[in-house]
């Protein structure tokens, strides 16, 4: 994970199609992916160098967009081989999770789950002006003492909050050795007691 002079970190950035995430991943690295409306823009696993800090570099994974950890198609394959440490080629140190603020109840689903893998997560929120719109009010706070992350409010084409985004990222490379993710999926005894 590092050089002599600096910190070399994997991140993977995820999250469901139309989220933002292509849009944060050119924000980041300076390149300029295509960005559609549609499931299955990206195809495969892009990857692009961002500087966190003065001491920190990123290589930037950006993954297909997916729904949930259970793959219907053959996109979501490559972010469920990497996220579960499946890719020889790719292991991610952390995760940025890219939610869609206008739609999160939906986002909040893939973000458990991703949460459950153990991996250090951020949560990037986006869309934050359309939920403004229709009428949802987010708790920053509260979300990231729930969830037990960072959750930091972007818009990538507008560049606010990428700095936030990136001394959130700073900071949780500096602990991640003492990172404890919560548990949302508890397993339960089958049959269950009655």
């Amino acid at each position: 994970m590092s050089t002599a002079a600096n910190t070399v970190l994997n991140i993977a950035l995820v999250g469901n199609p139309n989220s933002g995430k292509t849009s944060l991943f050119n924000s980041l690295t300076g390149l300029n992916q295509k960005v559609g409306n549609f499931p299955g823009v990206t195809v495969d696993k892009k990857q692009g160098r961002c500087d966190i800090s003065e001491n920190m570099v990123a290589n930037i994974i950006d993954l297909p967009g997916t729904y949930s950890l259970y793959p219907k198609r053959g996109d979501e394959w490559v972010s469920y081989k990497v996220l579960l440490q499946q890719d020889s080629d790719v292991q991610p140190d952390m995760v940025i999770l890219v939610a869609d603020a206008s739609n999160l109840k939906r986002n909040l689903l893939f973000c458990s789950q991703i949460l459950d893998l153990k991996i250090p997560v951020v949560v990037a929120l986006t869309m934050m002006d359309l939920a403004r719109q229709k009428g949802t009010q987010i708790d920053i706070k509260g979300l990231a003492l729930e969830l037990g992350v960072p959750v930091v409010p972007v818009n990538p084409r507008k560049e606010k909050g990428i700095h936030h985004l990136k001394r959130s990222i700073e900071v949780m490379a500096a602990n991640i050795d003492n990172w404890q993710a919560r548990t949302f999926l508890i397993p339960q005894p089958w049959p269950p007691n009655r």
